[in-house]
């Protein structure tokens, strides 16, 4: 009798069970980048930290309309202010790290972090940086009606021999911007808080506030009817929206320059190919025709940093703001 040898059957059933187990293995492998794959598949939260109508308002929509274009998803927008923007970000800072609340701020997420003594998130630990939309310079707006002046300098020897009679509205969370002004300018104004910049532009061409800080998004139709006069621009050149405009340095006072600028954010804990497409749709809406030709029109400059880079630059306008702080004797709020 011929005996059959086990040997080749016992060979293929190691060889089956060897591509089985390596096939699982692939798989894994294959689909662990792309577990979210279908990201976005349900409507996303954007929230702004202020009132309708100023910079954080009217850029991040702007700029979310393009994003939903990219995302295939709409990005319903939601005004959550109070507290300097501090609600609206803890909102985020908070929520399920899984992309569908996102952060549309402006340069509150960098100051308040100096401001308040007690926030309700760590900004290092339960935010990152997406993207950044872009900059603008701020302008120098006074009360067409109530101020007299019609140059910085005419202002500033104003308020000096006028101790306690004028005061600056703020705006949403732009504590540390006026601080800079009045420390600049050896200047005390009083603060008058509004819940956005939309509010603080509209007491000021009402006549209830003297002085504004804010750029061309917020003080172009105040500026255009006659009710705000623009008395210099704190950037490096003139604006197109108002070329006729001087510069601090023009104005003579070359060391103040101030810039404001509004970005993307999200949970920290978001995951990374999350945010690459986050940032990949943000990247398109900026360069769009469509974006690009607002942008032009209010004076607003669109950033090329890379995710990683915006990242690493909201970090660092933390710790700058927080030494503006500490050298200028600021006391933090409550």
């Amino acid at each position: 009798m011929i005996k059959t040898s086990r040997f080749p059957i016992e060979c293929l059933h190691r060889i089956r069970r060897f591509l089985i187990l390596a096939g699982i293995f692939l798989s894994c492998y294959l689909i662990a980048p792309t577990a979210h794959a279908d990201y976005p598949d349900r409507v996303i939260s954007g929230i702004i930290p202020f009132g309708v109508g100023g910079p954080s308002d009217i850029i991040s929509r702007l700029v979310a309309t393009g994003m939903s274009k990219e995302l295939g998803r709409p990005i319903v927008m939601l005004n959550k202010p109070g507290a300097g923007g501090n609600i609206g970000m803890g909102m985020v800072a908070s929520s399920k790290p899984d992309g569908y609340t996102l952060l549309f701020c402006s340069i509150a997420t960098t100051q308040n972090p100096a401001v308040f003594r007690n926030m309700p998130y760590d900004p290092l630990k339960d935010l990152m940086a997406v993207a950044m939309f872009g900059e603008s310079p701020t302008l120098i707006g006074v009360s067409a009606t109530k101020v007299q002046a019609t140059s910085l300098a005419e202002f500033i020897d104003l308020v000096k021999k006028n101790p306690g009679k004028f005061n600056i509205a703020g705006a949403g969370g732009q504590r540390m911007t006026m601080e800079k002004f009045m420390m600049q300018f050896g200047l005390n104004l009083e603060v008058i808080n509004f819940r956005s910049a939309g509010d603080a532009a509209t007491a000021l061409m009402g006549g209830e506030v003297d002085l504004l800080l804010n750029n061309a998004t917020t003080l172009t139709n105040g500026a255009q009817n006659g009710k705000i006069r623009l008395l210099a621009v704190a950037g490096n050149q003139r604006t197109k929206a108002f070329p006729n405009l001087p510069t601090t340095r023009e104005a003579g006072f070359p060391e103040y320059t101030d810039f404001a600028y509004v970005g993307l954010y999200v949970n920290a804990g978001t995951p990374a190919d999350i945010v690459v497409k986050l940032y990949d749709a943000t990247r398109k809406a900026l360069i769009s025709p469509e974006v690009q030709q607002r942008f032009q029109a209010l004076d607003y400059v669109t950033s090329q940093m890379n995710q990683q880079q915006s990242d690493a630059f909201y970090r660092s306008e933390i710790a700058r703001w927080k030494e503006v702080a500490k050298k200028a004797n600021i006391p933090p709020v409550d």
